[in-house]
């Protein structure tokens, strides 16, 4: 079987139709076509039976696919014999010209940054590099956040994100944060992110309902299981909690003047910290800043990050939970 996927087919589909002048037969189309899988030389009668079967599947599903995206595929029968058919893209398939300035190149090249290492790294690089060669460079604004790449493993997006067009189950490690790490059987339906956290969307089969999974909670590879195209994606993801963009909590951080300018942006001042909370801080000129966050652990990994120019001020439990890590990480340096 081929080791093309489903969309690099589609684009090796797309691209052969609409560089033909004539209609392209299936048998043509099976030929030329790299991704669609030929009848080995040698194969049975049964053999050769299912591999035709597969090929008229594969090749009705991507015709499907083309249709949806708006191309404008043709059905072109021969004028002498009508059971004889053919395809063609016609009229201008082609992407209109990208107005794209330095600032959007910028955001692109965050996204080539989310795929690095990943199965689809290449077609990214390469598609922003044709991008970004005709944009007319210039001064840029600067972007009011750093790059960002998955929470969780590059592997497992990448495979999540083929399961999640392929229609295909998955199998992985997960731990939530009430439970043990557990054996998930999952159907993906999609990727979301909310304030820097990408959650998977999907439905479980042993528990038979639908769940969002943290993927940074995601531990050893996701495993593709079952057939492709075994399910139905819902028209609207369930998003549960996640529909409500606001965070569910909220935690107040002093900081330096010259510190924590990605936390800055995400809350919001609230003044300079009295001198007699933090006597050993007294008059060091910490400023307070209000920060909604989900996960308590991603917030004190970042004020950990800070290196003693963050500090919590509340909620306690947070407060705790930051000194205990530091603690820790202490007894860990000095052995």
């Amino acid at each position: 079987m081929s080791g093309i996927s489903a969309e690099q087919r589609r684009l090796n589909l797309m691209l052969a139709l609409s560089a033909t002048r004539r209609r392209l037969t299936r048998e043509e189309i099976r030929a030329r076509v790299d991704g669609y899988d030929a009848v080995p030389s040698g194969a049975t009668p049964a053999e050769r039976d299912r591999a035709d079967v597969s090929f008229q599947r594969m090749f009705e599903r991507d015709k499907d696919e083309l249709r949806r995206m708006g191309l404008p595929l043709r059905t072109v029968t021969d004028p002498l014999h009508q059971d004889d058919l053919g395809y063609r893209i016609d009229g201008d398939a082609a992407l209109p010209d990208l107005d794209l300035t330095v600032h959007d190149a910028a955001i692109l090249a965050l996204a080539v940054e989310y795929w690095q290492g990943a199965s689809l790294a290449e077609d990214a690089r390469m598609g922003f590099a044709k991008v970004v060669s005709a944009i007319e460079h210039g001064d840029s604004d600067s972007l009011p956040y750093g790059g960002m790449a998955t929470s969780a493993g590059h592997d497992a997006t990448a495979a999540l994100a083929e399961a999640i067009v392929d229609r295909q189950a998955v199998r992985f490690e997960y731990a939530s944060a009430s439970s043990e790490t557990a054996r998930r059987t999952v159907q993906p339906w999609g990727i979301v992110m909310r304030s820097g956290v990408e959650y998977l969307i999907g439905w479980d089969v042993d528990r038979r309902a639908p769940r969002t999974y943290r993927l940074g909670r995601i531990s050893g590879r996701v495993r593709p299981t079952g057939d492709i195209e075994a399910f139905e994606r819902p028209d609207t993801l369930p998003l549960g909690d996640l529909d409500d963009h606001s965070a569910t909590m909220t935690a107040v951080i002093a900081l330096r003047p010259e510190a924590g300018h990605a936390l800055r942006l995400r809350g919001e001042s609230v003044g300079v910290e009295s001198e007699d909370v933090e006597p050993s801080t007294a008059g060091a000129g910490w400023e307070l800043v209000r920060v909604p966050y989900r996960h308590e652990d991603l917030l004190r990994a970042e004020v950990l990050a800070l290196r003693g120019a963050a500090r919590v001020v509340a909620p306690e439990s947070l407060k705790q939970s930051v000194r205990a890590y530091a603690r820790a990480a202490m007894e860990v340096a000095h052995g």
